[in-house]
């Protein structure tokens, strides 16, 4: 059986076929994690001027995945609430953070 590199085999491949997987990966880094909650916003805040208000992050990607406070980020963006929608607004993240960090990440 001969072998084709992956660039021939890419040619090869029926674009119809292929299934785009969308991953959205947030870094870890304790109370850092305001930032990426701060991009969050933007990003959710300008996807609602798209789709309407009604918008979610979590609708746009297959996997949502994070390490430490990304994981915390993850599980706030993608928690269902009663209506299998999910439970918090991105906006509301940056506020959580402001809130409740010094009692999730202790300083020394």
């Amino acid at each position: 059986m001969a072998s084709t590199s992956s660039a021939e085999g890419a040619h090869q491949t029926n674009p119809e076929k292929v299934k785009l997987v969308t991953v959205l990966s947030i870094d870890g880094g304790g109370v850092r994690g305001i930032i990426p909650a701060i991009i969050l916003a933007f990003l959710e805040e300008k996807l609602q001027e798209l789709d309407g208000p009604d918008a979610r992050i979590a609708d746009y990607f297959d996997v949502v995945a994070g390490t430490s406070t990304g994981g915390l980020l993850t599980a706030m963006l993608t928690a269902p609430g009663k209506n299998g929608r999910p439970l918090f607004d991105a906006k509301d993240f940056a506020q959580f953070y402001i809130d409740h960090s010094p009692k999730i990440f202790p300083q020394k």
